[in-house]
């Protein structure tokens, strides 16, 4: 049995996906790759980890590119802690470099933080035994906030910033824009889950657009990048909470595509 078992969400064919063909050129090959292609992304995830024959399971989105030794470094950090978040760095000297990609970054010394990004995240299955699945309700976007607000309920999440994974957050400023829309419709979906009344939700989306610091930056070309966004984020969560008007008003309480238990776990994974 291998190590480290790799889960890529995606909708490409095998010999298209990037986040391969740089693991293919590493020395380590203790490890496997599942490639999911159900809708939405959070069920290609959970597939993904029924099909995994380890309890490492690491997270990478197709485009994603581990530096060397990353998979030796996500093995070692997986046998003490229950997740990790690794450092994601933007490949290019450029706007979104410069202005947009601070929260990839949480320095240069271990911690624990309270968030991870699914193209450089790893979790131990005893977690998902613990707090659920992938909320499949949720598809993408605020899909990783929602599950680590359950996995930090449990267990700590380790900041390790020598699981370097460079992964593009933008490729241009239209692409930056349709990301904050599509991230945004659901947010109404993510609030409810966390118990926020819908007046409190009308009124977050009504200050953040009115908020003149929501549009400005340093730079003029950063300054229309970032009001662009605030007004596809507002827009986004105008779409959602319309969608949500229109769904049934309960929410399930957790994802139960891969529990298997609920007794609660110890912060660290000892194996």
């Amino acid at each position: 049995m291998v190590s480290v078992s790799v889960i890529i969400a995606t909708l490409k064919s095998r010999d298209e996906i990037e986040a391969i063909q740089v693991l293919d050129h590493h020395a380590f090959d203790d490890y496997e790759v599942i490639v999911c292609d159900e809708s939405p992304v959070t069920a290609a995830r959970n597939a993904g980890i029924e099909r995994a024959t380890t309890d490492k399971l690491v997270f990478l989105d197709d485009d994603s590119r581990p530096q060397s030794g990353y998979l030796e470094r996500a093995r070692d950090v997986l046998q003490t802690e229950a997740a990790y978040a690794g450092r994601t760095v933007h490949p290019f000297d450029d706007l979104f470099s410069r202005h947009f990609t601070n929260h990839y970054d949480w320095g240069d010394e271990p911690c624990y933080v309270n968030h991870f990004w699914g193209c450089n995240m790893g979790v131990h299955r005893t977690v998902f035994e613990t707090v659920g699945g992938w909320d499949e309700q949720m598809g993408w976007g605020h899909e990783e906030k929602e599950l680590a607000s359950r996995v930090t309920e449990e267990f700590d999440i380790r900041y390790d910033p020598e699981l370097v994974v460079e992964h593009p957050y933008a490729n241009s400023m239209t692409d930056y824009w349709r990301k904050q829309y599509k991230l945004e419709t659901k947010s109404p979906y993510y609030w409810s889950k966390r118990d926020v009344p819908l007046r409190e939700q009308l009124l977050c989306v009504l200050c953040e657009a009115s908020d003149p610091l929501n549009y400005v930056r340093r730079t003029p070309m950063a300054t229309v990048t970032q009001a662009g966004g605030t007004i596809a984020k507002t827009a986004g969560r105008i779409k959602g909470l319309l969608d949500s008007s229109q769904r049934p008003s309960t929410v399930p309480d957790r994802p139960t595509e891969v529990e298997v238990g609920t007794e609660r776990k110890p912060k660290l994974v000892q194996e």
